[in-house]
């Protein structure tokens, strides 16, 4: 295993707190500015958001937008890139989430419409199981459904949040703990059978229960699944870049639904558990 990048927007309010902590925690300036590193580690700091706030209007600068993910990662040697960022709900609810990007549909946060972003299951896993060890009191923890930007880079990256108001995004306490699940679930190199999952609310909640012993690549939640086609069926395999071992249908699939699900992976040779 080479390298692994970390980037975050100064932009975006858990950004900016969490530079701080990984500063504290040994991240020091090279000779780029915007690039951090401790170890085999890089932290990409980036002044505008990672994901544009309004729907469907990407900003034309930088280009490629929000920067070159694909150059920072060649010139690092990165084997993948964890996106620490924001998380927002409606809900308000206090919670850590991890999750790949895509859009299954038309782009309306960034990327291209219907094109998936490389992911890798077993780190998002690591991380994940990181986050669920112990929690501050009151915050949730869950993997959510492929979603939002970026999809149009060659490294694999991946999301995990810290949500889900401006009152969490600026406490030290949970951005804190955020970034150490960050660095440790990096260390931890873990290898679990892997799955793309189909079905299920946007939180994952089959699919989050499953991380113990599975790692989850892209995951369409029941909303997107009427936009699936065979062709974004293969991107989650495709793009799934540690091989995917199988695909998981979660329950309250329409018949329909579950039936071009199963023919596509069939094709595929996917097996179905």
């Amino acid at each position: 295993m080479g390298n692994v990048g970390i980037a975050l927007s100064t932009s975006d309010p858990a950004g900016a707190n969490m530079l701080n902590i990984f500063r504290e925690l040994g991240f020091s300036e090279t000779e780029d500015e915007s690039v951090l590193s401790m170890g085999d580690k890089y932290l990409l700091v980036v002044e505008p958001l990672i994901v544009p706030e309004e729907r469907y209007k990407v900003p034309e600068e930088p280009d490629p937008y929000p920067t070159d993910f694909d150059g920072f990662a060649e010139a690092h040697g990165l084997d993948y890139i964890v996106i620490a960022s924001r998380h927002w709900a409606r809900s308000g609810q206090p919670s850590f989430t991890v999750h790949p990007t895509g859009n299954f549909g038309k782009a309306m946060y960034g990327g291209r419409n219907r094109e998936l972003q490389p992911t890798l299951a077993n780190p998002m896993r690591d991380i994940y199981l990181e986050l669920v060890e112990n929690p501050p009191k009151g915050f949730n923890v869950s993997m959510e459904a492929t979603h939002h930007s970026p999809t149009q880079f060659e490294t694999p990256m991946f999301f995990a949040e810290l949500g889900s108001g401006k009152r969490q995004w600026i406490d030290e306490g949970p951005a804190h703990y955020l970034v150490e699940a960050i660095l440790e679930g990096i260390s931890a190199k873990g290898e679990a059978p892997v799955a793309i999952g189909f079905g299920g609310g946007h939180y994952c909640p089959t699919f989050s229960v499953l991380e113990e012993e599975t790692a989850f690549g892209h995951m369409a939640a029941k909303y997107a699944l009427d936009l699936i086609t065979p062709e974004l069926i293969s991107q989650m395999r495709d793009k799934t870049l540690d091989g995917v071992d199988y695909a998981v249908l979660d329950r309250g699939l329409k018949g329909h639904q579950r039936k071009k699900v199963e023919v596509a992976l069939k094709k595929l040779e996917i097996e179905v558990k």
